[in-house]
């Protein structure tokens, strides 16, 4: 008797069930588990851990290196130094993007990010006040520099910037944080334009 090519195909997926309930059981095991007393304790400190930066860096650099005008490389190596704490060396880079692309607002907003996180307030809004120069559109732009505002103890103003963003266009992801903000700070009363 020849058992059918879909008698297998039953048994296969049956398989592929089993699979999939039980190989995540044993690679997720809690902490529980005897067999590894610092099961836990691993997982904690793997969390815990700062990250090392410096492959990433050094690959950014050598791009750098490669080609000194690579903006792209700027923006990411600052990228890298914002996420490690770094943020002056972030704004150095930045920096440079910027000298390298002068009519590109992104990099000015992350210049802007950078020298906020130095605490540089008035600078901060000054380079996002050139992006946005360059960009009226810049939604992203239009967020950060309501939230610099809204930090800073001037709601109004802030509103007035989310509402230009939310304006712009109310169904991008920038819109929605837009909307969203002005909610939180209006106390829930805002529409939509």
């Amino acid at each position: 008797m020849k058992i059918k090519s879909y008698y297998w195909a039953i048994i296969a997926a049956a398989i592929v069930v089993i699979l999939a309930i039980f190989v995540p059981l044993l690679i997720f095991r809690d902490s529980g588990d005897q067999s590894n007393p610092h099961a836990g304790q691993d997982l904690s400190n793997l969390q815990n851990e700062p990250a090392d930066y410096a492959p990433q860096i050094a690959a950014y650099q050598d791009l750098i290196n490669a080609n000194p005008g690579d903006v792209a490389a700027y923006a990411g190596l600052g990228d890298i130094y914002m996420e490690s704490g770094r943020y002056s060396e972030a704004s150095d880079v930045y920096n440079k993007a910027v000298g390298l692309t002068p009519n590109e607002s992104t990099y000015y907003a992350r210049l802007a990010d950078a020298e906020f996180a130095l605490g540089l307030v008035d600078i901060s809004l000054r380079d996002l006040q050139k992006g946005l120069a360059l960009n009226p559109q810049d939604q992203e732009i239009l967020l950060y520099i309501g939230s610099i505002y809204s930090q800073t103890g001037r709601q109004a103003e802030a509103i007035q910037y989310w509402q230009q963003a939310l304006a712009i266009n109310p169904g991008t992801r920038f819109g929605h944080v837009a909307q969203q903000l002005i909610a939180e700070e209006s106390g829930g009363t805002q529409t939509t334009p």
